[in-house]
């Protein structure tokens, strides 16, 4: 049940339009039953009307008298109240209250005049009627988290088992540092438990910290959950009670000191609230975070015509017994009353691998345009490891994550895949991935403004003629140049061109092999020469690398292995040439 309170004006107004025979506060939900689109309007108990007095209802939460003529309007039959196109609407799922004069009335009184007996009685009257409505709101709100206030939110909280905290209890700062080679943000939410190195003294957050992207280190206040300890010296607080992916340490830089004050409402509220939040117990949610806890992949069902049983369908290839003790342990402790729980230790996730084509903002730096890159990717990562395996992918929704990072102008999925086979329905706008549960495998991402780099690995033994550095690398260069103006011409036909294997690639290098003969990519497209093959390197070692910007690398070292297809638009440059002696062999 929800409460709106009554204002002065509208019991005024009701109770005015009573005595003059008319209709108050006749109830209508918003929106109407059965309606699908506007403009809705809603049939008027004693039609014909004659006039539409006033329209009361919700809006955001708070009492709103609507405008007639801009918000609403009597329909020509004069039959119906109908919503104008434009107008403020309450707010959905609430009922309104209509005020209206019918044709056929017949008025009570008519000594409603300013200062009258009767308008000063119904004054009277409709100002205590509104003081009691006030009175309501508070003892309404008063049953509420998060609008109950001093003892009132007191006894609210105290369901929960949970009390105010008083003045005298030990409380400091803590700090905590994010471990190195992390990315992303990293939230700490309040009532993260901290704990001295014996285990013997706890500490409690008081509200979320959340260290930003590349932030190192991030200081929050915090409380002793024992009223009676005594302080503690700086650097006392280093173990946190349960692990926090990205947080190396933590640490009270100062000694800690007694509150001078009672804990406040809001800080009151806050606790509450996370302490329902990790009590909650009997609920599929409640068994899925305590598989999640766990950072495994897998789902909580409640298969159909089965009542009474819930099945964990965890998606590992190989879990240990131990992990799978715990697992089953952690799920015992959470499970409902009556309800048996069974464990399926199915298929491993299959592995998606995507290709996206992004535009960048112009004038970006490297580092920026990198750190694009690995924000998809870990968006991307998140998106399949939560996608529940009853449901394929959305191409959409990939594409809005792409675009919700800052500097990304436009981004386009150029193919979905899984172990070569294509996974898209474009007509669908879907990735057909139904009854499998997804990770993210590899993650090409070809953006013009930034090119893969690509190494060279060419060593030799210390017998043999050493490779002219300077001619391998102009060679190279040569060959990127004619892949660059590929891409810029950006044309379909030119896809096999593209496709790059390490017999293509070697053929280009000149080496001071006896019978060796070089070749441009141009030439090899004629048939002569041939690609290389390993015998015709003969005492050389030649390595391609090739790292997109996303960080996957593909590497060519013989010719055996797989062809490395450049993206229509992706281009290449040179990260590193390396002409070295070969180790001798242990």
């Amino acid at each position: 049940m929800s409460f709106r309170r009554k204002t002065y004006p509208e019991v005024a107004e009701s109770l005015l339009n009573r005595l003059l025979g008319g209709v108050s506060a006749e109830q209508h939900p918003y929106p109407p039953a059965r309606a699908t689109r506007e403009p809705f309007a809603h049939a008027l108990e004693r039609s014909p009307i004659d006039t539409l007095t006033a329209v009361w209802g919700a809006r955001n939460g708070e009492s709103q008298r609507f405008e007639r003529g801009t918000d609403y309007e009597l329909s020509s039959d004069a039959t119906q109240l109908v919503w104008k196109t434009g107008g403020q609407r309450p707010d959905d799922g609430t009922a309104f209250e209509v005020h209206y004069l019918p044709k056929q009335r017949e008025a009570n009184v008519n000594d409603l005049y300013p200062g009258s007996v009767v308008r000063t009685m119904l004054e009277a009257v409709a100002l205590e009627t509104a003081g009691l409505y006030a009175q309501m709101e508070a003892v309404y709100r008063s049953g509420f988290v998060d609008t109950a206030r001093g003892g009132a939110l007191d006894h609210v909280v105290a369901l929960l088992g949970v009390a105010r905290v008083r003045a005298g209890r030990n409380s400091g700062e803590l700090r905590f540092t994010r471990a190195r080679n992390t990315r992303g943000e990293i939230t700490i939410p309040a009532g993260t438990r901290v704990l001295t190195a014996d285990g013997k003294i706890e500490y409690e957050t008081l509200d979320d910290l959340t260290l930003a992207d590349g932030q190192p280190t991030g200081k929050v206040g915090s409380r002793d959950i024992v009223a009676t300890n005594d302080g503690l010296a700086a650097d006392s607080l280093t173990l946190v009670a349960k692990p926090i992916a990205g947080i190396e340490s933590v640490t009270n830089p100062a000694a800690t000191t007694r509150l001078d004050r009672d804990e406040n409402d809001d800080e009151l509220r806050l606790r509450a609230k996370h302490f329902l939040a990790g009590s909650e117990r009997g609920t599929l949610g409640a068994i899925s975070a305590a598989v999640a806890g766990m950072g495994l992949k897998a789902e909580a069902i409640e298969p159909p015509g089965s009542p009474g049983l819930v099945r964990v369908q965890v998606h590992e290839s190989a879990l240990d017994p131990e992990r799978r003790a715990l697992l089953e342990r952690r799920v015992a402790q959470v499970r409902p009353a009556g309800v048996r729980v069974e464990f399926d230790y199915g298929t491993a996730p299959i592995k998606v691998d995507i290709s996206l084509r992004l535009t960048s903002a112009p004038g970006l730096l490297d580092i920026d345009l990198r750190r694009i890159q690995s924000t998809i990717g870990d968006r991307f990562k998140d998106y399949f490891d939560r996608l529940p395996s009853g449901s394929d992918g959305s191409i959409s929704k990939l594409i809005g994550l792409a675009m919700g990072v800052e500097g990304v102008e436009d981004a386009r999925l150029t193919s979905a895949t899984v172990t070569g086979g294509s996974i898209t329905d474009l007509a669908a706008g879907a990735l057909l991935l139904a009854g499998q549960p997804t990770r993210l495998g590899a993650l090409s991402i070809t953006d013009p403004a930034l090119s893969t780099g690509l190494t060279l690995s060419v060593r030799y033994p210390r017998d043999a003629a050493i490779p002219d550095a300077a001619a391998i690398s102009s060679a190279v260069e040569a060959a990127l140049a004619y892949l660059n103006d590929l891409a810029v011409q950006a044309l379909p036909a030119d896809a096999p061109k593209r496709a790059l294997s390490w017999g293509k690639l070697t053929r280009v290098l000149p080496l001071p092999h006896g019978g060796w003969v070089s070749g441009t990519l141009q030439a090899q497209e004629s048939g002569t020469p041939a690609p290389a093959t390993a015998g015709d390197v003969g005492p050389y070692t030649v390595q391609w690398t090739f790292t997109r910007p996303s960080g996957t690398s593909v590497v060519l070292g013989a010719p055996a292995d797989a062809l490395f297809a450049l993206t229509t638009e992706e281009r290449l440059s040179v990260a590193r040439i390396a002409v070295e002696v070969k180790p001798k062999a242990a």
